[in-house]
C-alpha cells in the first residue's frame, strides 16, 4: 500500500482491485467511482449491496476520524464551520451549541474534505427545524448512521431522523 493508501482508507479501499483505474471524484463519498468499480465487476445485485456495505464501513473510519477531536480547539473549529458566533470558550459551552444545530453531516463532511484539499467549499446549509434536515437528508439521500458514531463530537451534531 502506497502513503496515500494508508492515509486515505477510500483509496485503501479501492486498491484492493488493482485492475480498476481509481480517479477521485469531487465527492468524499466517492459514489461515482464504486458505481464504476460495480460495473466493472459486474457484481450481482447481492455482491454490489453487501460489497456497498463494506465500502460504507470506509466511510465510517473516515467520518470518526475528521471528528474523534475532543479538545476545545476541535470543538471550536467546527462551530466556526458552522458560523456559530460567538465563537463558544468552553467544550461544553461548543457541544450545546452544537447540539442546537441542525446540519447534514455528510455535507458538512464535504466542506471540510474540500477544504482539507484547498479548496474553498460551499458551507453546510443550516436547518432551522429537524423535519427540514430530515426532508433533505432522504431527497438527497446523504445520512450517516447514528448508531455508527463513536465519536463524542459526532454525538452531538447527530439527529435522528423521522
Amino acid at each position: 500500500m502506497s502513503d496515500d493508501e494508508n492515509a486515505d482508507p477510500i483509496a485503501a479501499y479501492f486498491a484492493r482491485f488493482p485492475f480498476f483505474n481509481y480517479r477521485p471524484s469531487s465527492d468524499w463519498r466517492q459514489l461515482g467511482p464504486f458505481n464504476a468499480l460495480a460495473n466493472r465487476c459486474k457484481w450481482s445485485k447481492g455482491s454490489r449491496k453487501t460489497e456497498f456495505i463494506r465500502f460504507k464501513e470506509t466511510w465510517t473510519s473516515v467520518v470518526e476520524t475528521e471528528f474523534r477531536g475532543s479538545s476545545l480547539s476541535h470543538y471550536q473549529g467546527v462551530c466556526s464551520d458552522l458560523d456559530i458566533t460567538p465563537l463558544p470558550c468552553s467544550v461544553e459551552d461548543c457541544k450545546a451549541k452544537l447540539r442546537e444545530v441542525f446540519v447534514n453531516i455528510v455535507d458538512l463532511m464535504q466542506y471540510r474534505m474540500d477544504r482539507q484539499r484547498g479548496m474553498r467549499g460551499q458551507k453546510p446549509r443550516k436547518f432551522r427545524t429537524l423535519k427540514q434536515l430530515s426532508e433533505y437528508s432522504r431527497e438527497h439521500g446523504k445520512y450517516y448512521n447514528k448508531e455508527e458514531a463513536k465519536a463524542e463530537m459526532l454525538r452531538e451534531l447527530l439527529k435522528v431522523l423521522k
